[in-house]
């Protein structure tokens, strides 16, 4: 599936194993939402508006934390390389 990146959303990666979905933001920050089912990732990335759908579908109704990877995506990004995270499992 394709992700349409946001003026808000850079990317996205879902882990269906542990259903876990990382939402990188294009300040750089990233955000582990637990407990997500596949279809609601599916539809995130699927979404006419996914900055929209993340907004009243995602944020707040999921537990949350900061990334691990966070640090990592920061430099990353400040060094000008582009990731793409859109993977589906």
């Amino acid at each position: 599936m394709e992700f349409q990146k946001t003026s808000v959303i850079h990317a996205a990666e879902y882990d269906a194993a542990s259903r876990t979905l990382d939402i990188f933001f294009s300040n750089g920050s990233c955000i582990t939402y637990f407990g997500v089912p596949r279809p609601e990732y599916e539809g995130l990335v699927n979404a006419d508006s996914v900055a929209e759908y993340f907004k009243t579908r995602i944020r707040g109704h999921y537990e949350c934390e900061e990334c691990v990877e966070t640090r990592r995506w920061r430099s990353t990004k400040n060094a000008g390389t582009r990731r793409s995270r859109r993977t589906i499992h």
